[in-house]
């Protein structure tokens, strides 16, 4: 077994990513796009 000495190396970014707005709205916008998508199939199929 091995000890845990505290003293890793650890993989820290130095710069805060800016991340862009359609990868912070895209997965909110994921359960809508699943709802709009199941409303066309079963507009389509079962006449909703």
């Amino acid at each position: 077994m091995t000890k845990n000495l505290g003293n890793a190396q650890r993989n820290i970014p130095r710069e805060t990513v800016n991340r862009s707005l359609v990868s912070r709205v895209a997965p909110a916008m994921f359960p809508l796009a699943v709802v709009v998508l199941g409303y066309l199939v079963g507009r389509q199929f079962f006449g909703f």
